[in-house]
């Protein structure tokens, strides 16, 4: 069982949009002091909001996409801890200082130790789709698993062989329930090779069914879908480093 930790980020208060990657970044910089930490990662992404999505240079407007939160981590643990498992009081404490000058609340009140379900096993791309899914009212959350990772999975692993440049698809099931607005029973991440390719497959219809699917078991009133880009990567894959502040 691949077990990761996925956290849907807020900026503090005084942080720009254009300064957030930066000290996102600067955090995980923090954490690398902490070996019993990073010991449990195999790799991690940093995936900042794309504020704009563009395809072929021109903008296109997608508003199903939220913008209520600013990056999604997605931190790959394998066989290992989830990494919010209890860490030492004193390196704890360290952490939540750093927590509060970087997120608008410590990472515990927004993070998802989840296990995964992989639809198609690959890479992390350079543009990554996100979903994270609360259930539909009256749908308990073993229906809710059962329908996710069953005929909503069978549909997806038929659907993605046809949609170009989408190199991993993974379902995610948190396993703890968080208060509202984190009250979410399923986190999707579709990957892509390029920014282009998932702009295309959102805009074109590719997704289509995937989404349309989805309506049927999630409410979708309260669901956050946000496409994003790697801004931080670990180990250093030098092929997702965008810019110099990443």
């Amino acid at each position: 069982m691949n077990n990761k930790l996925i956290y849907l980020a807020r900026r503090a208060d005084g942080i720009s949009r254009e300064d957030w990657p930066r000290v996102w970044k600067s955090h995980a910089i923090f954490a690398a002091k902490f070996p019993v930490a990073g010991a449990r990662i195999e790799w991690l992404r940093y995936c900042n909001r794309v504020d704009q999505p563009m395809l072929d240079g021109k903008p296109v407007d997608l508003p199903m996409l939220s913008t209520a939160h600013d990056g999604v981590a997605n931190l790959n643990n394998g066989q290992n801890e989830p990494s919010l498992s209890p860490l030492p009081d004193e390196i704890r404490r360290q952490f939540e200082t750093d927590e509060l000058r970087v997120f608008d609340m410590l990472v515990k009140n927004f993070a998802f130790p989840c296990t995964e379900t992989p639809i198609r096993d690959g890479r992390p791309g350079k543009a990554a789709l996100y979903l994270f899914l609360p259930r539909k009212t009256g749908i308990s959350r073993d229906s809710f698993k059962t329908r996710f990772d069953g005929e909503h999975a069978a549909l997806a692993r038929k659907s993605i062989d046809a949609i170009a440049g989408l190199t991993r698809h993974a379902h995610n099931h948190p396993v703890q329930e968080l208060p509202a607005p984190f009250a979410f029973d399923g986190i999707v991440e579709i990957w892509f090779e390029t920014n282009d390719a998932a702009v295309r497959a959102l805009s074109q219809g590719a997704l289509d069914a995937i989404l349309n699917d989805i309506a049927n078991f999630c409410n979708m009133d309260d669901a956050a879908i946000m496409l994003t880009q790697p801004c931080h990567a670990w180990p250093p894959d030098e092929a997702l480093v965008q810019d110099p502040t990443a």
